[in-house]
C-alpha cells in the first residue's frame, strides 16, 4: 500500500473512529440519568437521585428541541414523580411542591395531585390556609365532591366552624353522603345549633338512604341525644341502628344505657339478644346479675356472680355481691 493510500485509510479510520465516539444522543443520556437516578434512589441518596432526575428531563426537553424527538409526557411524568419521592425522603418539601406542579402542568385535572400539594403545605410546611386556597381554586374549574369535603375538613381542623358547615354543605348538596350529614351535626352543635343538627340527621333520613348507610345514620343519632344528655331519646335510635344491622358492642351499649337509667326491662331483653350471640359474655352476665340483685332475686344474681369468678374484670365485685347475699 502507497503512502498517500496509508494516509487516506488511516483519515477514514480516523473519521470512523471520531463517529463510533462521537456524543452520545440526548435522549440516550436522559434516560441514562433516569435509571442513574432510580439507582440512587434505592441506595437512599435522595437528594443526588432527584438532582438526577431534573437533570433528566432537563436532556430529555434538548432532544425534543434540538434533535426533533417526539415528546414523551408520560416518561417525563414518570420521572417528575421520581423526584418528588426524592424531595419527600430528602425532607425538602419545597422542592417536592415545585416537583408536583410539574406533574400538575401535565396532568391539570388530577385531584390526588392537588390533594397531595395541599396535604404538604397544610403538614410539613404549616400553611393551612394555602392548602384551603390550593383545594379552592381547583374546585372554581368544576365542583368536585371529595375536594369540598376535604376543604371542610381543613376549616374544621382549624375550628372555623362557620366555613366548614358552609363547605361540607355544599358537599352534601353534590352527594348525600351520611358521614358528611354526620360532620354537619357535629358543626351545628358545636355552634350551639342543635335543633339544626338533628333536623339535618332528619332531611337525610328523607331521602331514603340504604339500610348501611340508615343504620349509620340512626346510631348518628343515638350518639347525638346521648351528647344532649336526652338517654331515652339515644336508646330509641341506638335500638333503630341495631335493629337494620346488629351489633354486638351497640348491644353491650344498650344494655348499659337502659340500666343507667333503670329500664331494667328493656335492658334484659338486650341481654337475652347479646348472649344468643355471644354466649357467656361476662359482661351480659355482669349487667343480669346486678338487675337481679337490686330486684332481690338474690339466688339468681348469686348464680350469676359466681360464673364471673374466672373474669379478672369482674372477679373482686362479684366475690363481694356473693359474700353480701350469703350474709344475708
Amino acid at each position: 500500500m502507497s503512502f498517500k493510500s496509508r494516509v487516506v485509510f488511516l483519515t477514514v479510520m480516523i473519521m470512523i473512529t471520531n463517529l463510533i465516539f462521537a456524543a452520545k444522543p440526548l435522549e440516550r443520556i436522559a434516560n441514562e440519568l433516569g435509571v442513574q437516578g432510580e439507582n440512587l434512589f434505592n441506595e437512599g441518596k435522595y437528594k443526588e437521585s432527584a438532582e438526577s432526575f431534573k437533570e433528566a428531563i432537563l436532556k430529555y426537553n434538548e432532544a425534543v428541541n434540538k434533535d426533533g424527538i417526539p415528546m414523551d409526557l408520560s416518561k417525563v411524568d414518570t420521572w417528575w414523580f421520581y423526584a418528588y419521592q426524592a424531595y419527600l425522603n430528602d425532607r425538602n418539601f419545597e422542592h417536592a411542591v415545585e416537583a408536583l406542579n410539574k406533574r400538575i402542568e401535565i396532568n391539570p385535572d388530577s385531584y390526588d395531585l392537588i390533594k397531595d400539594k395541599a396535604l404538604i403545605y397544610r403538614k410539613y410546611l404549616d400553611q393551612p390556609m394555602e392548602a384551603i386556597n390550593i383545594l379552592i381554586n381547583f374546585n372554581k374549574g368544576n365542583r368536585n365532591f371529595e375536594v369540598e369535603k376535604k376543604i371542610g375538613k381543613y376549616y374544621a381542623d382549624l375550628d372555623n366552624f362557620e366555613n366548614a358547615l358552609v363547605w361540607y354543605k355544599k358537599a352534601y348538596e353534590l352527594k348525600k353522603d351520611a358521614t358528611v350529614i354526620k360532620n354537619i351535626a357535629s358543626l351545628n352543635i358545636k355552634l350551639k345549633r342543635n335543633s339544626e343538627a338533628i333536623q339535618a340527621y332528619e332531611n337525610f333520613i328523607e331521602t331514603n338512604p340504604g339500610e348501611s348507610d340508615l343504620a349509620k345514620t340512626y346510631k348518628n343519632m343515638g350518639a347525638l341525644y346521648e351528647e344532649l344528655e336526652n338517654q331515652e331519646k339515644a336508646i330509641e335510635y341506638y335500638e333503630k341502628s341495631n335493629q337494620l344491622r346488629y351489633d354486638n358492642r351497640l348491644t353491650l351499649l344498650l344494655i348499659s344505657k337502659s340500666y343507667e337509667i333503670g329500664m331494667y326491662d328493656k335492658s334484659l331483653e338486650y341481654i337475652d339478644l347479646l348472649l344468643s350471640n355471644r354466649p357467656e359474655n361476662d359482661d351480659a352476665i355482669y349487667y343480669r346479675a346486678m338487675i337481679r340483685y337490686e330486684r332481690e332475686e338474690l339466688e339468681a344474681a348469686k348464680a350469676d356472680f359466681e360464673e364471673l369468678l374466672s373474669n379478672t374484670k369482674y372477679k373482686s365485685l362479684a366475690q363481694g355481691y356473693i359474700k353480701s347475699i350469703e350474709s344475708e
